[in-house]
Protein backbone atom coordinates (compact mmCIF):
# COMPACT_ATOMS: atom_id res chain seq x y z
CA UNK A 1 0.00 0.00 0.00
CA UNK A 2 1.28 3.55 -0.47
CA UNK A 3 2.18 5.98 2.29
CA UNK A 4 -1.52 7.72 3.43
CA UNK A 5 0.28 11.11 4.46
CA UNK A 6 -1.00 13.46 6.80
CA UNK A 7 -4.48 13.54 7.78
CA UNK A 8 -6.34 16.42 6.29
CA UNK A 9 -8.65 17.11 9.04
CA UNK A 10 -8.23 18.05 12.68
CA UNK A 11 -10.36 16.93 15.80
CA UNK A 12 -11.26 20.65 17.69
CA UNK A 13 -9.96 18.63 21.07
CA UNK A 14 -6.71 17.73 19.21
CA UNK A 15 -6.47 21.11 17.98
CA UNK A 16 -3.17 23.16 19.93
CA UNK A 17 -4.02 24.37 22.76
CA UNK A 18 -3.39 28.14 22.51
CA UNK A 19 -6.22 28.26 19.89
CA UNK A 20 -9.23 30.19 20.66
CA UNK A 21 -11.81 27.69 19.53
CA UNK A 22 -14.06 25.97 21.83
CA UNK A 23 -13.46 21.97 22.36
CA UNK A 24 -16.69 20.62 22.27
CA UNK A 25 -19.08 22.58 20.53
CA UNK A 26 -18.58 21.31 17.42
CA UNK A 27 -16.22 18.39 16.36
CA UNK A 28 -13.60 19.86 13.62
CA UNK A 29 -11.65 22.88 12.85
CA UNK A 30 -9.55 24.22 10.05
CA UNK A 31 -6.05 22.88 9.73
CA UNK A 32 -3.52 24.68 8.52
CA UNK A 33 -1.98 24.34 5.49
CA UNK A 34 1.85 23.07 5.56
CA UNK A 35 3.44 26.48 4.87
CA UNK A 36 5.94 28.83 6.43
CA UNK A 37 5.19 27.80 10.13
CA UNK A 38 4.74 24.26 11.82
CA UNK A 39 1.25 23.59 13.32
CA UNK A 40 2.23 23.59 16.67
CA UNK A 41 3.40 27.35 16.61
CA UNK A 42 0.99 28.35 14.13
CA UNK A 43 -3.12 29.74 14.04
CA UNK A 44 -4.62 29.44 10.46
CA UNK A 45 -5.89 32.75 9.12
CA UNK A 46 -9.79 31.89 9.29
CA UNK A 47 -9.58 31.42 13.04
CA UNK A 48 -7.34 34.82 13.52
CA UNK A 49 -10.66 36.66 11.28
CA UNK A 50 -12.76 35.20 13.11
CA UNK A 51 -12.36 33.65 16.69
CA UNK A 52 -9.56 36.42 17.35
CA UNK A 53 -10.56 39.05 15.19
CA UNK A 54 -13.98 39.11 15.43
CA UNK A 55 -14.96 40.08 11.79
CA UNK A 56 -16.70 37.32 11.28
CA UNK A 57 -19.26 35.17 13.02
CA UNK A 58 -18.91 31.86 11.07
CA UNK A 59 -16.52 30.06 8.99
CA UNK A 60 -17.76 30.78 5.73
CA UNK A 61 -18.37 34.46 6.88
CA UNK A 62 -14.48 34.76 7.51
CA UNK A 63 -13.98 33.13 4.01
CA UNK A 64 -15.81 35.82 2.25
CA UNK A 65 -13.63 38.47 4.32
CA UNK A 66 -10.55 36.42 3.09
CA UNK A 67 -11.41 35.96 -0.40
CA UNK A 68 -11.31 39.42 -0.49
CA UNK A 69 -7.58 40.18 -1.02
CA UNK A 70 -8.14 42.93 1.92
CA UNK A 71 -6.00 40.57 4.43
CA UNK A 72 -2.40 41.46 4.22
CA UNK A 73 0.05 38.71 5.96
CA UNK A 74 3.42 40.73 5.52
CA UNK A 75 2.33 43.07 3.28
CA UNK A 76 0.94 40.68 1.08
CA UNK A 77 -2.66 40.14 0.35
CA UNK A 78 -3.44 36.24 1.57
CA UNK A 79 -6.76 34.62 -0.16
CA UNK A 80 -6.58 30.63 1.91
CA UNK A 81 -8.15 30.39 4.53
CA UNK A 82 -6.09 27.75 5.75
CA UNK A 83 -2.52 29.83 5.61
CA UNK A 84 -0.71 29.31 8.80
CA UNK A 85 0.27 32.80 10.18
CA UNK A 86 3.03 32.38 13.08
CA UNK A 87 5.38 34.40 15.40
CA UNK A 88 6.24 37.69 14.21
CA UNK A 89 4.55 37.86 11.26
CA UNK A 90 2.51 41.41 10.63
CA UNK A 91 -1.14 41.39 9.80
CA UNK A 92 -2.82 44.20 8.35
CA UNK A 93 -6.11 45.57 7.31
CA UNK A 94 -5.60 48.15 5.39
CA UNK A 95 -9.55 48.96 5.00
CA UNK A 96 -9.86 49.70 8.77
CA UNK A 97 -6.44 50.92 9.44
CA UNK A 98 -5.82 48.59 12.07
CA UNK A 99 -2.49 46.25 12.42
CA UNK A 100 -0.64 43.44 14.21
CA UNK A 101 2.00 41.44 15.02
CA UNK A 102 1.82 37.95 16.71
CA UNK A 103 4.23 37.51 19.41
CA UNK A 104 5.31 35.09 22.26
CA UNK A 105 3.13 34.96 25.26
CA UNK A 106 3.44 32.64 28.56
CA UNK A 107 -0.28 31.51 28.41
CA UNK A 108 -1.26 31.42 24.96
CA UNK A 109 1.97 30.57 23.07
CA UNK A 110 0.87 33.42 20.51
CA UNK A 111 -0.98 36.23 20.98
CA UNK A 112 -1.81 39.30 18.70
CA UNK A 113 -0.47 42.76 19.40
CA UNK A 114 -1.84 45.69 17.76
CA UNK A 115 1.22 47.92 16.22
CA UNK A 116 0.91 51.55 15.08
CA UNK A 117 1.16 51.59 10.68
CA UNK A 118 4.51 52.86 10.87
CA UNK A 119 6.07 49.43 12.72
CA UNK A 120 3.68 47.20 10.39
CA UNK A 121 6.22 48.12 7.53
CA UNK A 122 9.03 45.59 8.86
CA UNK A 123 9.66 42.66 10.33
CA UNK A 124 12.15 40.72 12.36
CA UNK A 125 13.08 36.71 11.13
CA UNK A 126 15.36 34.62 12.84
CA UNK A 127 17.99 32.99 10.55
CA UNK A 128 17.51 29.09 11.28
CA UNK A 129 20.04 27.83 8.00
CA UNK A 130 23.27 28.98 6.37
CA UNK A 131 24.32 27.79 3.22
CA UNK A 132 26.89 28.13 0.69
CA UNK A 133 24.96 28.64 -3.01
CA UNK A 134 26.87 28.63 -6.31
CA UNK A 135 29.20 31.02 -7.06
CA UNK A 136 30.08 31.58 -3.86
CA UNK A 137 26.95 33.25 -3.48
CA UNK A 138 25.76 32.58 0.31
CA UNK A 139 21.46 31.47 1.16
CA UNK A 140 20.32 31.63 4.58
CA UNK A 141 16.49 30.50 5.45
CA UNK A 142 14.59 32.08 8.27
CA UNK A 143 12.30 30.77 11.16
CA UNK A 144 9.19 31.76 8.52
CA UNK A 145 10.15 29.88 5.86
CA UNK A 146 12.02 32.22 3.69
CA UNK A 147 15.02 32.09 1.51
CA UNK A 148 17.65 35.20 1.19
CA UNK A 149 20.16 34.89 -1.40
CA UNK A 150 23.46 37.15 -0.35
CA UNK A 151 26.13 38.42 -2.31
CA UNK A 152 29.70 38.19 -1.18
CA UNK A 153 30.78 41.77 0.23
CA UNK A 154 26.69 42.82 1.35
CA UNK A 155 27.75 42.35 4.56
CA UNK A 156 24.67 40.96 5.69
CA UNK A 157 26.20 37.06 4.60
CA UNK A 158 28.66 37.50 7.70
CA UNK A 159 25.27 36.69 9.70
CA UNK A 160 25.30 33.26 11.68
CA UNK A 161 22.52 30.72 12.73
CA UNK A 162 20.87 32.76 15.87
CA UNK A 163 21.11 36.02 14.39
CA UNK A 164 18.00 37.65 13.18
CA UNK A 165 18.11 39.84 10.05
CA UNK A 166 15.50 43.16 9.74
CA UNK A 167 13.29 42.76 6.54
CA UNK A 168 11.40 45.45 5.02
CA UNK A 169 7.75 44.45 3.97
CA UNK A 170 6.50 44.16 1.67
CA UNK A 171 10.09 44.11 -0.34
CA UNK A 172 11.34 41.78 1.85
CA UNK A 173 14.33 43.38 1.43
CA UNK A 174 16.99 43.05 4.34
CA UNK A 175 17.73 45.93 6.03
CA UNK A 176 20.14 44.87 9.12
CA UNK A 177 21.35 41.93 10.63
CA UNK A 178 20.88 41.64 14.39
CA UNK A 179 23.68 39.38 16.19
CA UNK A 180 22.92 37.39 19.01
CA UNK A 181 25.67 38.54 21.92
CA UNK A 182 26.05 40.05 25.07
CA UNK A 183 23.82 42.99 25.38
CA UNK A 184 21.60 42.34 22.67
CA UNK A 185 17.57 41.98 23.17
CA UNK A 186 15.39 38.76 22.97
CA UNK A 187 12.22 37.84 22.90
CA UNK A 188 11.99 34.06 24.49
CA UNK A 189 9.31 31.99 22.61
CA UNK A 190 9.48 29.09 24.32
CA UNK A 191 9.77 27.35 28.07
CA UNK A 192 8.44 29.09 31.28
CA UNK A 193 9.30 32.34 29.77
CA UNK A 194 8.39 32.17 26.79
CA UNK A 195 6.83 36.29 25.95
CA UNK A 196 9.54 38.01 28.14
CA UNK A 197 12.10 40.53 26.44
CA UNK A 198 15.32 41.24 27.83
CA UNK A 199 18.92 41.87 27.56
CA UNK A 200 21.62 38.60 26.90
CA UNK A 201 24.28 38.56 29.84
CA UNK A 202 25.73 35.64 29.06
CA UNK A 203 25.94 33.06 26.13
CA UNK A 204 26.31 29.43 27.18
CA UNK A 205 24.97 25.90 27.09
CA UNK A 206 21.93 28.33 28.08
CA UNK A 207 21.59 32.01 27.32
CA UNK A 208 21.66 33.91 30.93
CA UNK A 209 18.93 36.83 29.83
CA UNK A 210 18.01 40.07 31.99
CA UNK A 211 14.99 41.53 32.12
CA UNK A 212 13.37 44.20 30.13
CA UNK A 213 10.99 45.86 32.73
CA UNK A 214 12.75 43.84 35.78
CA UNK A 215 16.48 44.42 36.03
CA UNK A 216 16.69 42.06 39.19
CA UNK A 217 15.23 38.91 37.29
CA UNK A 218 17.18 36.91 35.64
CA UNK A 219 16.50 33.58 33.75
CA UNK A 220 17.78 31.12 31.49
CA UNK A 221 16.72 30.18 27.90
CA UNK A 222 17.54 28.13 24.77
CA UNK A 223 19.23 29.36 21.99
CA UNK A 224 16.14 27.92 19.85
CA UNK A 225 13.69 29.74 21.85
CA UNK A 226 15.15 33.37 21.67
CA UNK A 227 14.80 36.07 19.02
CA UNK A 228 17.09 38.77 18.52
CA UNK A 229 14.90 41.78 18.59
CA UNK A 230 17.79 44.46 18.04
CA UNK A 231 21.22 45.48 18.33
CA UNK A 232 20.95 47.58 21.76
CA UNK A 233 17.05 48.28 22.05
CA UNK A 234 13.86 45.90 20.63
CA UNK A 235 13.17 47.65 17.04
CA UNK A 236 9.72 45.94 17.02
CA UNK A 237 6.87 46.02 19.50
CA UNK A 238 6.33 43.13 21.36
Amino acid sequence: MANKGGARKLKRLAAPRFWSVERKTFKWVVKPRPGPHPLRLAIPLLLVVRDILRLANTASEAKKVIHRRKILVDGRPRWDPKFPVGIMDVISIPEMGKHYRITSDPYKVLKLVEIPEGDADHKISKVIRKTTYIRGRIQITTHDGKNFLLDQGSGIERCRVGDSIHIALPSFEVRDVFPLRGGAPVLVVGGKRAGYVGFVEKIADLIEIRDLKDPGLMYRALAKNVIVLGVKEPVVRT
